[in-house]
């Protein structure tokens, strides 16, 4: 990766404003239109946060984010490119890492240019250490210390876990930066949270506890979950909105891919196109579950988009970091930590929310959502919960896991989850086919794209999809 584009800063920072993907945004409204007389220093801080923002959530809820779907189940393509993804054809030419551009060199201005607002800065930290920890559990080894150095062109491959840990001191850096917010802290152009302070820091540690979830720290992952989102109105979503017209930039990102005739994608299978995900909801049932609302909200057609009115409903918003997520890592990890009573706590805080379909929307009302509470005797042999007679605590771990499968749909956790758990969890990672009849092996990572190993002499020889990172060996 050349890193010299932090040299011209000003410059790229500004046409990447006007040229942003988001249009209907008006970045530039009010400028000067002499492009030959625009300088970074015409635009708020609060412009380019806007922007890193946004192009944050393209990455997370992009071609980076279907991948890891088709390799986890949860999702489905059956046609051109998406379609040879989906069939474990993955070259290097699939995938890029344009976040470090689009998404760290804004946020790196404005730690620069706001170093006494403690709004901007805290914020700025968080988007950074999403987008750079889900790189790192996607790809491994990255460039991240040395990388937007402008004096460095060949930036050092870090370690996997020196990523992480890097990315653990960076969101303290953030959570301590927003438990130190004045009233005179104002930002502008925060486009998830309008400034809260609070949710940021709620998002802060729960990214914290996945980081943890990720090395296998567990009991770190539970500490720092006990402070993370505490309730679904703070979850970070992308919110799509209504400009009056059909354009993909301001809807949901499955919608706009199937109503603008994209590769379709989408969770209703066929015999040759296994997908998991439905399945497992219909297995789930017993006398504490039914969960006939959630598989409809996930039931989403690949070639009829005004027919989905769940969870690929144009205006439907779309999970980044959420409270579901939280509330599993404290089950996860207060389970194998301190034992079943601990984790179902959790696990029956979550259950009690989506007993009242506070995660789905109103397409679904009426149909069934019973979310019982469970009480450990379920997971005993025998139990509703255990009918194969497995150890009690493995059972209870399971039924979490498969929680996580399925709230984590269209983010990147069940993707992490199969890989995390492979080595040391053979027994609770979800049992999903693989998409074609001649695969044998899960994917493991995505490849570097070609880009990044042509133009950095530092890139070391990738290897390969079927490669376990660091942290999942």
């Amino acid at each position: 990766m050349k890193t010299k584009f932090l040299k011209y800063i000003k410059y790229t920072l500004a046409l990447a404003l006007i040229t942003s993907t988001f249009s209907c945004q008006k970045l530039v409204e009010g400028i000067n239109d002499n492009p030959n007389q625009l300088t970074v220093n015409a635009f708020d801080a609060g412009l380019f946060l806007k922007s890193a923002q946004l192009a944050n959530i393209l990455i997370h809820t992009g071609e980076l984010q279907r991948a890891a779907g088709f390799y986890s189940s949860t999702f489905i393509a059956f046609e051109r490119l998406e379609g040879d993804r989906y069939n474990y054809d993955i070259s290097e030419r699939d995938f890029d890492l344009s976040g470090y551009q689009s998404v760290l060199t804004p946020l790196r201005f404005i730690r620069e240019e706001k170093p006494d607002n403690m709004l901007y800065q805290g914020i700025a930290k968080v988007v950074e250490a999403h987008l750079m920890g889900s790189y790192a559990s996607l790809f491994g080894d990255l460039p991240y210390s040395e990388a937007l150095n402008p004096e460095i062109e060949n930036p050092v491959f870090d370690e996997q876990k020196d990523l992480f840990a890097a990315l653990q001191a960076l969101l303290d850096g953030a959570i301590s930066d927003l438990e130190s917010v004045s009233p005179a802290d104002a930002v502008m152009g925060d486009y998830i949270f309008g400034g809260d302070a609070l949710k940021w820091k709620e998002s802060a540690y729960t990214l914290k506890a996945r980081y943890y979830m990720h090395t296998k720290e567990y009991s770190m992952a539970y500490s720092a979950a006990g402070n993370g989102i505490s309730s679904v109105s703070n979850n970070m979503m992308f919110e799509p909105y209504d400009d009056g017209a059909n354009s993909a930039d301001s809807k949901n990102t499955i919608y706009s891919r199937i109503a603008l005739g994209m590769d379709p994608v989408g969770t209703i299978a066929d015999a040759e196109h296994p997908c998991y995900l439905l399945d497992l909801i219909e297995l789930r049932q017993n006398a504490k579950t039914n969960e006939e609302a959630r598989l409809e909200y996930l039931t989403i057609d690949p070639y009829e988009a005004d027919a989905n009115h769940g969870a690929a409903e144009r205006l439907e918003a779309q999970p980044l970091i959420t409270y579901q997520e939280n509330q599993l890592i404290l089950a996860e990890a207060g389970g194998r930590t301190s034992g079943i009573s601990q984790g179902l706590t959790h696990l029956n805080a979550l259950r009690s929310v989506l007993s009242t379909g506070a995660t789905l929307n109103s397409s679904v009302d009426g149909l069934g959502m019973q979310y019982d509470a469970y009480v450990a005797a379920d997971f005993n042999a025998g139990g509703i919960e255990n009918q194969d007679n497995i150890d009690a605590t493995r059972a209870f771990l399971r039924e979490v896991i498969e929680e996580r499968y399925i709230c984590g749909f269209y983010t990147f956790m069940p993707f992490d989850d199969n890989r995390r758990l492979q080595k040391s969890d053979l027994d609770l990672t979800i049992p999903f086919p693989f998409n074609t009849s001649t695969q044998s092996q899960h994917v493991q990572r995505l490849v570097y794209p070609d880009d990044e190993m042509n133009s950095n002499d530092s890139a070391p020889v990738d290897p390969g999809a079927y490669q376990a990172t660091d942290v999942n060996l």
